[in-house]
């Protein structure tokens, strides 16, 4: 038995579907973050390290036990977290931006949020929400507070530190003349700040930092390996110099710096082993390029395999 629908009836319902595709086809051109750099420009960037990580990438490679392995998993209050908001940054964030000095920290993040939950959840642990798209909480620090707010349905707004509501500061709109970012999966943009006082790093990185003290810019970043032996991927430096000398300055440390590990290594008669740092701290390799000073350190499949 066939329904049929009188004339009028048809056309109501032809013009209601019709108005549902225009209506999303409007809400999601009016979005404020429809790219991976729209979401970087959220930031407020001053002199901050900045990083990015496209999550959903990670997944797809199969790399997202790198970053799961730093997930609290095992503890009680991280699986009351993901009970009672229905969240799980590993399975529920697409992408990630983040802004991080010594006072306050901002995370930009796109994927799916359960908005009720997540309020319900801050009231629950003697926070507020006293503006319809904004809620602050006091963190396990004396003085420091975590701020929450909705940039659109599916991006997240995010700061900690002193000021209980710096989340706020987290622009909706994309500044003029906006510069690219990089496209790898995952980046980082040290700060100059950073990079002329590094006391607060582990000693590896420490000497790495002051290593790179007198460039302009210091990118680096993961992506897939570009050369097609036992390296899955490669983690690659960009550093822009002032002038050729500086360049030329910066990658003789570095080659200095990794001849001596080696030679530290041999000493102590121990081989580079690929499954762990070692492998891929003596594997670098450098090169000037137009003031640039190019690294690349292969990460093999050994060190993955060991990081899973």
């Amino acid at each position: 038995m066939r329904l049929k629908l009188p004339p009028w009836a048809f056309l109501l319902l032809l013009a209601a579907v019709v108005g549902g595709i225009l209506f999303w086809i409007d809400s999601y051109r009016h979005r404020f973050v429809q790219s991976n750099a729209d979401l970087v420009h959220l930031l407020p960037r001053s002199d901050s390290t900045v990083l990015f990580a496209n999550f959903a990438l990670l997944r797809r490679a199969g790399m997202m036990h790198i970053v799961a392995g730093a997930k609290p998993a095992e503890t009680q209050e991280y699986n009351q977290f993901v009970q009672q908001t229905r969240f799980d940054y590993t399975r529920d964030i697409d992408a990630l931006a983040a802004a991080i000095d010594h006072r306050q920290l901002f995370f930009a993040a796109r994927g799916r949020f359960d908005w009720d939950a997540l309020r319900g959840y801050i009231r629950a642990h003697g926070g507020s929400c006293p503006e319809a798209e904004v809620c602050n909480v006091s963190t396990s620090q004396p003085g420091r507070w975590a701020s929450l707010v909705v940039i659109q349905p599916d991006v997240i707004g995010l700061s900690v530190g002193e000021n209980r509501s710096a989340a706020k500061l987290l622009h909706k709109t994309r500044p003029r003349n906006a510069t690219p970012v990089p496209s790898e999966p995952v980046w980082v943009e040290v700060s100059e700040k950073l990079l002329k006082n590094p006391g607060g790093l582990p000693l590896p990185l420490r000497i790495f930092a002051i290593t790179l003290q007198s460039a302009s810019s210091v990118l680096i970043s993961l992506g897939p390996a570009e050369r097609s032996d036992s390296s899955a991927f490669e983690i690659r430096l960009d550093a822009a110099c002032p002038n050729g000398v500086t360049a030329s300055t910066i990658r003789n440390q570095l080659e200095l710096q990794t001849k001596l590990l080696k030679l530290e290594l041999a000493r102590e008669r121990t081989q580079p082993n690929p499954a762990d740092l070692t492998g891929l701290l003596t594997s670098g390799s450098f090169q000037v390029v137009n003031g640039h000073v190019i690294g690349r350190w292969p990460v093999r499949k050994e060190l993955l395999k060991a990081l899973q």
